[in-house]
């Protein structure tokens, strides 16, 4: 290669410093005596770097899975909550009842409970 072609990057450590001296003690061990001190680093940065984009990648296919999973969990509750309501009678009902707004009437006070199945199914899913 061309000299113009190469970069350099020189890491002084501290001997003095414990932090320096024990991240130097580490990088020796781990090269041992089969490879140099720069091709190690080299090789332990490259593992780094593409570590970082795994567990990017990682993430990344995660939300994805976990937004599928929550629109398909949204879907089914509206699936079952359309059953229940199919159910008691309130999907599908003819026309206004009697004492409706549509009769110029004012609607009656809303009730306090609901009905326990209905209750029970509502808290599950709440």
């Amino acid at each position: 290669m061309m000299a113009g072609e190469q970069r350099a990057v020189t890491i002084r450590f501290n001997m003095g410093d414990r932090t320096d001296r024990e991240l130097y003690r580490k990088l020796a061990e781990g090269a041992g005596d089969a490879v140099s001190l720069t091709a190690y680093m080299k090789r332990a940065l490259e593992e780094h770097f593409a570590l970082n984009i795994r567990i990017a990648d990682r993430q990344e296919f995660h939300d994805q899975m976990l937004a599928a999973v929550r629109e398909e969990m949204q879907v089914q509750g509206m699936k079952l909550v359309g059953a229940l309501l199919a159910g008691i009678g309130v999907v599908g009902a003819p026309g206004p009842r009697a004492g409706s707004a549509a009769d110029g009437l004012e609607l009656p006070e809303a009730c306090g409970e609901l009905p326990e199945d209905l209750q029970g199914i509502l808290d599950y899913i709440g």
